[in-house]
């Protein structure tokens, strides 16, 4: 069985970075919380490491290049734009950049290869959606694909 984490949290990021599993920031019931531990499954034992400079949860969370990156989040006032990097080697975090939009409840992931990542980030507020004529053009199309 696995050893129960040292604070209740809720909305948190979680991932395996050095060899340990991460849980970083999320919501407590009371507050929002920038603290993290990380989980040794050899030894069954979660141990506090450095907590974030800022408070968040329902952020992105992903390792980079040997570094655990969080973006975006909520810290319990608005939604977050910054994104900072933690470093297991000396347990400490630090700023990294800002994203161009506030983002919460995201996610992130790693795709090797790509030239520009940049090129193939979306706001979802610039995606098309479709107008109700399409949509019902759409459904009287495939309608009539299925009678015939």
């Amino acid at each position: 069985m696995i050893a129960p984490m040292n604070s209740q949290r809720s909305g948190i990021g979680v991932i395996v970075y050095a060899g340990h599993v991460f849980a970083v920031g999320g919501f407590d019931g009371s507050r929002r919380l920038r603290t993290a531990e990380a989980y040794n499954p050899e030894t069954n034992v979660w141990t506090n490491v450095a907590s974030m400079i800022t408070t968040r949860r329902n952020f992105g969370i992903e390792v980079v290049e040997d570094r655990l990156f969080v973006t975006g989040g909520f810290n319990g006032y608005t939604t977050c734009y910054n994104v900072e990097c933690y470093d297991a080697t000396t347990d400490r975090w630090s700023e990294v950049c800002d994203m161009e939009i506030f983002r919460s409840a995201l996610s992130c992931c790693v795709i090797f290869g790509l030239p520009n990542m940049a090129d193939y980030m979306v706001s979802r507020d610039t995606l098309p959606l479709p107008s109700i004529e399409e949509e019902e053009e759409e459904e009287e199309e495939m309608e009539s694909e299925d009678s015939s």
